[in-house]
C-alpha cells in the first residue's frame, strides 16, 4: 500500500481488535486522539474497546488484543 498525504492514520493490530472492531469502529475511537496527536491514548481506547466487544460477545474467552496508532504526516 503505498501512503499519500491525505493519510493520517495508520492502525497496526492483531486479530483480537479487528475480529469484533470495523474499520469506521476503529476510526470512531482513534479520530479524536489524531486531533490530540495523543496516539498512546488511541491505542489504549483500542484495546478497551476490543476487549469490552469481545468479552460482551465471546465471554471470558479472551485473546491477543495488540495494536500500534501511528500519526502520520506525509508531505
Amino acid at each position: 500500500m503505498q501512503l499519500c498525504s491525505s493519510d493520517k492514520i495508520v492502525v497496526i493490530a492483531s486479530d483480537g481488535v479487528w475480529e469484533f472492531l470495523e474499520n469506521e469502529d476503529v476510526a470512531a475511537i482513534v479520530y479524536p486522539f489524531y486531533r490530540e496527536q495523543n496516539a498512546e491514548r488511541a491505542a489504549e481506547q483500542l484495546v478497551k474497546a476490543a476487549f469490552k466487544r469481545w468479552r460482551k460477545e465471546e465471554g471470558n474467552s479472551i485473546d491477543d488484543i495488540t495494536c500500534i496508532v501511528l500519526f502520520i504526516d506525509i508531505r
